[in-house]
């Protein structure tokens, strides 16, 4: 797995903990193409802006908690996979844990689809 993905990854992790709106999009525009679509058992949209909406809206309702890497990012052709943790600094306990699956177009996520574990749903 190259380098290259592993940050997309980690820019995609951070995409959802940036806080300052103009630094988030800017993070959206460098993970995601401009064809984009994120499905998660919630929400399912299309493009950048509903994207970044998206995102404005869960920071709202969770406001203390963060998005961090859980494990290894495994690739292989134009997928990726990996695990996540949702949880506030410090706790113990995450909120939420899940697994994302991206398929890439080139060096840009044309597709995400998220999952949460069920114990946290």
């Amino acid at each position: 797995m190259s380098e290259q993905v592993t940050n997309l990854v980690q820019n995609y992790i951070a995409v959802w903990n940036e806080r300052d709106a103009g630094k988030r999009r800017l993070l959206i525009d460098r993970v995601f193409s401009d064809a984009c679509v994120y499905i998660d058992p919630n929400d399912s949209v299309a493009g950048k802006d509903a994207i970044e909406r998206l995102v404005q809206a869960l920071q709202a309702r969770l406001p203390d908690l963060r998005f961090t890497l859980a494990g290894h990012v495994n690739a292989h052709h134009d997928q990726v996979l990996f695990g996540w943790t949702l949880a506030a600094p410090g706790a113990a306990t995450p909120a939420a844990t899940g697994v994302d699956m991206a398929v890439l177009d080139g060096d840009r996520i044309r597709q995400l689809h998220g999952f949460v574990n069920p114990r946290d749903q």
